[in-house]
């Protein structure tokens, strides 16, 4: 069985979401507080009828108890003896893959479905029931999934806290696997008389003074004992029971393991556990290693023995920028939520193309992890957003971190304009700088522009570096051509700075130092264009570098197109 659609209304942050999940990964991204738990909850809490629940008045949206939750979920892929009519054919459903949708009643072309939902209101007590038009329509009280039903369509959960499913308690995954086979009962019968004689044969003597003095006030009291008093093993009171039976690699316990390890083998036996299920896993990173985050997802990816073949149908959530570079784009969904409007958006789907979005996802995962997106043209204005972040912190002002901004690569004026309409696709904010000294890709930027993203090109025809030499004060020039001597050596740079300058008829460096005299428009032009030809700062820690320079000098060159550009990508971080 599989989840085709998942319904959820006015439960905890989330007003409204109605999606549609892939039948295998379905890896949730996204904020802080863009509800990518709460909607594992709601699937879990669906999925997993109980005798009790523990519900409060913060479990509904804004605390609004007098309307209900409602969880609803559509499964696909059912097993024959669900479809018979003594059971749940009289209530199926229909399910269009093609148009995403349920129709109510089943039919040629669609795939059979029953939907299961849980209410909860006011009282705060929840009701499980089969779901469709039809039901709602009568008076009759719906019908129940019988019991031995629902432990067969209920979901698998590893949270942070994995030594449970080390032992053999109850809901332990150990117990699950082991109930096709013989009971615990007989082992446990006989752990409990072996401890009792092992006991007795232990040394009574330090026990006698307190079993004598009760023995005596029980005479003078007058309680009816049956014989002489002793002390034994009550084997009730010390609870050998199949909770007391743990997983040992050799004499040691394996809930002694590390929290990464733990959480590694019971995802493993999660998954070879029983037929195809349902899977949560919450921030499945949590105590990995990159390599073995890249372990357990090609494992939990590969279908199961046994099974014909099918994939398990998983859904986590992750803050890592290795699991993003790890899984498929078809395997990863963007969640926000706004005035508690959910949505999960595909970031295969909403990709032109599955090539784009995988490339994407494998060269700034970082930037999917965020709120808000600075898509540079190239590694230069990566490099001096993150510097211009030191420094405005500095300087006392917000993180781009606190403000949920990263910085990323474009890639060039090709691909930039690509990333930041695929990232506005999927809800991120995006602040989008590029030269102008080229023509980036017009269709795309058009595109990303009318769909919301925030687009600035340096004016007057200029590149980066070109940009930054004419606007800087000329100790600041200077300032950069030593950065460049330290990057690349003296020789090199005073070479090709040599050379440029002759070819526009003015005077050299070597002739002429560069000092206050030789600060015109023409010599600031030429060292501009040599430093972006002969790519000075066309990488990420030279970009960092060279903001340290340009930080200080912006209050002095405040009508400038640099200092009124990074001016107003401040303000779109600090969103005024």
């Amino acid at each position: 069985m599989r989840i085709v659609l998942l319904e959820i209304k006015n439960f905890r942050g989330i007003k409204c979401l109605i999606w549609s999940p892939s039948p295998g990964m379905n890896c949730l991204i996204g904020p802080g507080d863009s509800t990518k738990t709460t909607i594992l909850d709601a699937i879990e809490l669906c999925l997993n009828p109980r005798s009790y629940i523990l519900a409060d008045d913060c479990d509904f949206f804004d605390l609004k108890v007098e309307e209900p939750i409602r969880i609803t979920v559509t499964l696909a892929g059912l097993p024959s003896h669900f479809k018979a009519e003594d059971r749940y054919g009289l209530h199926l459903r229909g399910w269009n893959q093609s148009e995403g949708k349920v129709v109510d009643e089943p039919g040629a072309g669609l795939e059979e479905a029953l939907s299961i939902s849980v209410v909860i209101d006011r009282s705060l007590e929840a009701r499980w029931s089969i779901h469709n038009n039809r039901i709602e329509a009568s008076e009759a009280d719906p019908p129940t999934v019988r019991f031995k039903d629902a432990k067969q369509m209920a979901t698998n959960r590893l949270g942070p806290f994995a030594e449970r499913h080390l032992g053999w308690g109850r809901a332990s995954v150990l117990t699950r696997i082991g109930e096709a086979g013989e009971g615990y009962s007989l082992q446990l019968a006989e752990a409990g008389r072996a401890a009792r004689s092992a006991f007795k044969a232990g040394d009574q003597g330090v026990f006698k003074k307190a079993v004598d003095r009760a023995e005596e006030l029980s005479k003078i009291l007058a309680v009816p004992i049956r014989g002489k008093f002793t002390a034994e093993l009550d084997v009730q009171g010390v609870s050998i029971t199949s909770g007391g039976i743990s997983l040992h690699g050799g004499d040691l316990p394996l809930r002694r393991l590390g929290t990464g390890s733990a959480r590694l083998l019971v995802s493993a036996l999660q998954h070879d556990a029983g037929p195809p299920h349902v899977a949560i896993i919450d921030e499945i990173e949590h105590g990995l290693e990159p390599h073995r985050i890249a372990r357990l997802i090609k494992y939990l990816k590969v279908p199961k023995a046994g099974a014909g073949a099918a994939l398990p149908q998983i859904f986590a959530t992750t803050h890592s920028p290795v699991v993003v570079r790890e899984l498929m784009a078809a395997d990863i969904f963007a969640v926000r939520s706004k005035a508690g409007i959910t949505t999960v958006a595909s970031v295969s789907a909403t990709a032109k193309d599955p090539e784009t979005a995988q490339r994407h996802l494998r060269g700034t995962p970082e930037a999917f992890l965020s709120r808000k997106v600075i898509v540079g043209e190239g590694r230069t204005e990566q490099g001096l957003a993150r510097g211009l972040d030191d420094w405005w912190q500095a300087s006392g002002r917000d993180s781009f971190a606190l403000q949920g901004v990263v910085a990323i690569d474009g890639g060039g004026k090709d691909k930039a304009p690509l990333i930041a309409e695929h990232l506005r696709d999927l809800g991120y904010e995006v602040w989008l700088l590029l030269d102008s000294d080229e023509p980036p890709n017009e269709v795309a930027l058009k595109r990303a522009t009318a769909k919301g993203a925030v687009v600035h090109q340096w004016p007057g025809g200029y590149s980066t570096e070109e940009r930054l030499f004419l606007d800087l004060p000329w100790s600041a020039v200077r300032s950069m051509i030593m950065l460049a001597v330290e990057f690349l050596g003296q020789d090199s740079v005073m070479a090709v700075m040599d050379n440029a300058l002759a070819k526009a008829s003015l005077p050299t460096a070597t002739a002429a130092k560069l000092g206050e005299d030789r600060d015109t428009e023409g010599v600031r032009r030429v060292l501009g264009k040599v430093a972006k030809d002969k790519s000075w700062f066309k990488d990420i820690t030279r970009g960092e570098r060279l903001a340290e320079i340009i930080g200080p000098c912006l209050h002095t060159i405040s009508e400038k197109a640099t200092a009124t550009g990074f001016d107003a990508m401040r303000r779109w971080v600090d969103g005024q």
